[in-house]
C-alpha cells in the first residue's frame, strides 16, 4: 500500500474517534444538566409543600 493511503485511513479513523468522543462528552453533559435540573425542581417542590403545610397550620390556628 502507498503511504498516502495508510495516512488517509489513519486520519479517517482518528477523525471518527474524535467525533465519537465529542458525542459522548456532549451526551454526558446533557445528562448532568438534566439531573441538576431535576434536583432543583425536586427541592422547589419540597419547599413549596413545606410552605403550604405551615400556612395550613397557621390558618387553622386562627
Amino acid at each position: 500500500m502507498d503511504k498516502k493511503v495508510i495516512f488517509a485511513i489513519l486520519g479517517a479513523a482518528v477523525l471518527i474517534a474524535v467525533i465519537v468522543l465529542l458525542v459522548k462528552v456532549v451526551g454526558g453533559a446533557v445528562t448532568i444538566l438534566s439531573g441538576g435540573l431535576n434536583t432543583v425542581l425536586g427541592v422547589v417542590v419540597l419547599v413549596a409543600l413545606v410552605v403550604i403545610v405551615v400556612w395550613m397550620f397557621l390558618y387553622a390556628k386562627k
